[in-house]
């Protein structure tokens, strides 16, 4: 079977016991969900548009360990409950992605956040081509 669990990153948030970073199978790169908290406070910003920023530097320092960049993701689900954050999390997402962008769509959700005590407006599944 060719399925691997990819590797922690050291400037990724840890995850909760029984969570991997993600998952490398059939030539690509499945994420589990990525939110915007800061690997070195390990809170999230209020500010919507830098929790978006944030996520997406998650994003990036996931794919890293695995020696892939933002030019392999290929399709994004952002999962927000507030529709109101889109606005902040497209202005973050175009600085990141400012030409050529993989394929995205937006869900509602009633809650963004994994863990208890947190204030996520994002939560991110993401695909990516495995360099």
């Amino acid at each position: 079977m060719d399925r691997q669990t990819m590797p922690q990153s050291p400037d990724a948030p840890e995850r909760m016991a029984g969570m991997v970073p993600g998952v490398r199978a059939g030539g690509f790169l499945f994420l589990s969900a990525i939110r915007g908290r800061d690997p070195a406070t390990d809170r999230m910003p209020d500010d919507p548009f830098e929790q978006a920023c944030q996520a997406l530097r998650n994003v990036e320092a996931v794919l890293a360990a695995s020696g892939a960049t933002l030019r392999h993701v290929v399709k994004v689900t952002l999962y927000l409950h507030d529709l109101e954050k889109r606005k902040a999390f497209h202005q973050a997402w175009m600085a990141f992605f400012p030409e050529d962008p993989p394929a995205r769509i937006a869900v509602g959700v009633a809650d963004a956040n994994g863990a208890p005590g947190g204030n996520a407006h994002y939560a991110l599944d993401v695909i990516a081509l495995a360099p």
